[in-house]
């Protein structure tokens, strides 16, 4: 058990977070238990079948979740959410999802009580619409395996939009983030297994249909649902620590990189969270963001070879290229390849997402060279003095358009690290 817990401890800084939260959220948070509170009466009739399922969805909660690359935290309990929704009525979800979160939390303690009413409206909220949307589906559709397949999908789809939603909505009024820009990053990392959580679901559906949808017979296939879990963690885990393994990688890379020129590993972080900025800022997924803060850590990894360096830019680039033709996402070393191309020498027609990223990297670039300086020039010291020197490189060699989302990128940054 204290191992469970550990693996569900969050850091200092999270938990921070939720010990002292604004008087709007409480007053919010506080609205929404009340909402709980009336749906718990309007079932207080199937009060032995609620208890259990609330039981079942605490016990699911000691399932930890898993970091992934990007910085989420994913849980695997979509098919198994999916599974509740698509068995019982949105009220029954509504005060199970509500009460088995703030259950676990008193058995088990996973987390801090406001992070616990945060997650009851994140999670029982959407669960509620989802569940509404999906059974309005399946009383809509021909055919029981037509109808299950539409409404798990329904369910599935307007769960995942509306919890990120809300997820990206708190963090947007909370932290200052881009709203469509964190709910789009949520939604596009890892699309694929939050598709294939729907055959589970469809399968016990058509079985609870089978054997004649009793209350029972529901409960006994949402803990068999539950019951699954643990396999589905292991296997998201795996998938998980693949993606870490090629993150290891580039920190190696970066490694040897510095040993041979000081100060390209700071020079190259920083064009990183420069770049992951300006994404965020254009709405590009988390895969192709992904993409662009690797190519950005690694745009200068050619200077390894002793031969390209003190030759023209696009000679390191050519070589760096080359270095990452066998990286495993091909985005990186074409980014590589095209950084130092002006942006007035690209055709229109070839002003692909690669392309567009390699406008995003140059622009990072140029700008962390002129405010940090090199070992050949010294910086400029301050945003201001950098964006003028910049303009007269704007539609030669940078994109006006990537040059103003640069500048508001920038901005933002400096005045993240002065507060």
């Amino acid at each position: 058990m204290r191992t469970i817990i550990e693996l569900n401890t969050r850091p200092a800084r999270e938990r921070d977070e939720f010990r002292d939260p604004p008087l709007w959220l409480r007053r919010a948070l506080f609205v929404s238990l009340l909402v709980d509170v009336y749906a718990l009466t309007r079932v207080v009739n199937d009060l032995p079948v609620v208890a259990s399922l609330t039981a079942i969805y605490g016990l699911t909660m000691l399932v930890p979740p898993v970091a992934s690359p990007l910085g989420m935290i994913r849980t695997p309990r979509v098919a198994f959410l999916v599974t509740l929704m698509l068995l019982w009525s949105p009220l029954h979800v509504l005060v199970v999802i509500s009460f088995g979160t703030l259950l676990a939390v008193l058995i088990f303690r996973l987390y801090e009580f406001w992070r616990a009413a945060i997650n009851t409206v994140w999670w029982a909220f959407p669960a509620a619409l989802a569940s509404f949307i999906g059974h309005a589906v399946l009383h809509s559709t021909r055919g029981q395996l037509l109808g299950l397949t539409a409404a798990s999908l329904a369910i599935l789809v307007v769960y995942l939009l509306t919890n990120f939603a809300l997820l990206a909505l708190y963090r947007h009024l909370r932290h200052g983030e881009p709203f469509l820009a964190y709910w789009w990053s949520c939604l596009t990392e890892n699309p694929l297994s939050q598709v294939l959580a729907a055959p589970v679901p469809i399968l016990l559906g058509a079985v609870a249909i089978g054997l004649g949808q009793g209350q029972w017979t529901n409960l006994v296939l949402t803990a068999l649902s539950a019951v699954t879990m643990p396999t589905v963690r292991l296997q998201l885990a795996v998938f998980l620590a693949s993606q870490r393994t090629v993150r290891d990688i580039v920190r190696a890379l970066m490694i040897a990189l510095e040993r041979v020129v000081p100060g390209a590993r700071a020079h190259s972080e920083r064009v990183s969270v420069l770049v992951n900025e300006m994404g965020l800022r254009l709405h590009v997924s988390a895969t192709t963001l992904e993409s662009w803060r690797t190519a950005a850590l690694l745009h200068d990894i050619g200077l390894i070879d002793a031969g390209s360096r003190g030759v023209s830019p696009v000679s390191h680039a050519i070589v760096g290229a080359r270095i990452l033709d066998s990286y495993p996402d091909q985005m990186v070393a074409d980014m590589v390849r095209e950084h130092h191309t002006p942006w007035s020498a690209v055709p229109p027609r070839l002003r692909s997402p690669v392309v567009l990223g390699a406008r995003v990297l140059a622009a990072a670039e140029c700008y962390d060279e002129l405010r940090y300086g090199s070992p050949a020039a010294p910086g400029l010291m301050t945003h201001r003095a950098t964006v003028q020197a910049l303009q007269p490189m704007i539609g030669r060699q940078l994109s006006p358009r990537i040059a103003a989302v640069l500048f508001e990128a920038a901005e933002r940054l400096e005045q993240k690290a002065a507060s």
